[in-house]
């Protein structure tokens, strides 16, 4: 069996074993405790606060379980998106929306909530149905009356710029917005024109209006290339509308370009920040700080920043095809090669590394030189090759490497080479360099933006350049080519992690909608204000 290969069967045990101790946890006579994960601690979940929807509540004071302008529970999240976008982004945003409606999350309806009773079906802190193995497809699939699941659905945009001012258009199915390649995700695109034109006072049979606080409870998750549009779809005043709740998932930092102003982070307490990685969240917390800093002094500075630290969440995404539900299919070449070594997908590795030309060129550039000299020959594909046999390849297709590749191509490429270098500004947790590992390649870095932080790219240390030594680096590519296996073993714990971020995606997702539906439930079934 090839590492790859291994590394999914221990990704597959670890996705077991988790659902094994979820379900001793859960027939565990009356406890309903759950295994936190640093992900779970991360996005503030109190354990004195897991305990099941349908049971009697305990008061919990508004004011150390939320901070939030409105108390309104989510019962439905958009997720907007840009139509017909494929790149990392889009896709981590269909994961959140799979993530979200495969969870089977269930919340009480307010006017039907009641108090568990002996002989009633068991449920867990989400509302989800805890069932024993013997119980029938029926009784696993039921949900006690008076519960609605939360539902995700894709609110797919196209971004109109009329000089300084910006707006948005929805695009609806019947105009393509989604590129096929999304299909495999559980990510129903919203049919309706968003939002509604209900007032506050409308009788609403779908429950989506809420007049706590002037706030609906519909959730528009923006991604932080939008941050400016945030407000772009909400309605007049004039319409007596409620409005929607806003997060911004931060899936990069430096691709936000400074949109989303240090004032905003004043101005805008009623947004919620959701993280992809940990330079993301150390970005938000210190502009945070910095701003209620300077918006009081002593004890009130010291609080506010507290509250507003509540506001930010752990939220990572994964390489979809680390998991079975969407797993590649083979090229023509790949199911050669398992064919030959029966059952193995091992690609030969040559003595080759690519790179990424979309960043860190300059960096880049001097690298070949210093390895291939100057005099060096480039070929129509945009590789060079030094003296000693080692082949520079850039990430791409076409005259110079230019044009894009798909996803598939991609992964292809990266099983044939053994050095994967990436000087870039890493604006987040990039997907690159978790696929060229996953391929096989000896990842080198720089410790630029995310790639600073251990938590975003645990590579040991001896991959991570501080600083730009170019005969340093040089000489580590020519050390990993040519004991190749030996380095390659190196990132087997980095490997490992990659493939554990669907089960970890999962726990952030869980304590997102832990905190922004069941959290508020409480505070609403409380009464106080």
């Amino acid at each position: 069996m090839s590492g790859f290969a291994s590394l999914l069967s221990q990704f597959k045990e670890t996705t077991q074993a988790a659902a094994a101790a979820s379900s001793s946890s859960s027939n565990g006579g009356g406890s309903n405790k759950r295994t936190r994960t640093s992900f779970e601690q991360s996005s503030s979940i109190q354990p004195h606060h897991q305990h099941q929807l349908g049971q009697k509540q305990t008061k919990i004071s508004p004011k150390s379980n939320y901070c939030y302008p409105s108390s309104a529970p989510v019962k439905t999240i958009y997720i907007a998106c840009p139509a017909n976008a494929e790149t990392g982004g889009p896709e981590a945003l269909h994961q959140l929306c799979h993530m979200i409606n495969s969870g089977e999350y269930y919340f009480h309806e307010k006017d039907t909530t009641t108090n568990a009773k002996e002989g009633d079906d068991a449920h867990d802190e989400f509302g989800r149905l805890i069932t024993d193995k013997s119980s029938s497809s029926s009784k696993q699939n039921q949900v006690d009356k008076g519960k609605r699941q939360l539902k995700a659905f894709m609110l797919y945009l196209r971004e109109r710029s009329s000089g300084n001012a910006s707006s948005v258009e929805q695009v609806f199915a019947d105009r393509s917005p989604r590129p096929s390649k999304y299909d495999k995700y559980n990510a129903p695109i919203a049919e309706h024109q968003f939002p509604s034109h209900l007032s506050p006072s409308s009788n609403s049979t779908s429950g989506s209006l809420s007049n706590n606080g002037g706030y609906s409870s519909d959730l528009v998750i923006w991604p932080e290339v939008w941050t400016h549009l945030i407000d772009s779809l909400q309605l007049e005043p004039s319409l007596n509308a409620t409005k929607y709740q806003s997060a911004i998932w931060w899936l990069s930092v430096n691709n936000n370009k400074g949109r989303f102003a240090p004032q905003q982070f004043v101005q805008r307490r009623d947004i919620l920040h959701l993280v992809q990685s940990s330079y993301a969240r150390d970005y938000v917390r210190t502009k945070l700080s910095a701003a209620t800093s300077s918006n009081g002094v002593g004890s009130d500075a010291k609080k506010n920043n507290e509250q507003q630290q509540q506001h930010v969440l752990t939220l990572t995404e994964f390489i979809p095809y680390t998991s079975s539900e969407f797993a590649l299919p083979l090229t023509p070449a790949a199911k050669a090669t398992t064919d030959k070594n029966n059952g193995s997908n091992k690609e030969p590795k040559l003595n080759l590394v690519v790179y990424n030309p979309a960043k860190g060129m300059h960096w880049t550039d001097e690298i070949i030189r210093r390895a291939c000299g100057k005099q060096a020959r480039t070929e129509r594909d945009g590789s060079v090759t030094t003296v000693g046999g080692i082949r520079f390849r850039p990430i791409g297709k076409g005259l110079g490497g230019r044009e894009r590749m798909t996803g598939e191509e991609v992964v292809e490429l990266l099983k044939t080479a053994k050095v994967y270098i990436d000087f870039g500004p890493h604006p987040g947790m990039d997907r690159l360099p978790r696929e060229a590992a996953l391929a096989g390649c000896v990842v080198i870095t720089n410790r630029e933006g995310a790639a600073n932080f251990d938590d975003d790219v645990p590579l040991p240390s001896i991959f991570k350049f501080a600083q730009f030594n170019v005969d340093k680096i040089c000489s580590l590519i020519k050390e990993c080519c040519t004991k190749h296996d030996e380095y390659a073993k190196k990132l087997e714990k980095y490997r490992a992690w990659i493939l554990d971020q669907r089960v970890q995606m999962k726990a952030c997702v869980d304590g997102m909608i832990n905190d922004v539906v069941k959290k508020r439930i409480v505070f609403e079934e409380t009464g106080e204000q």
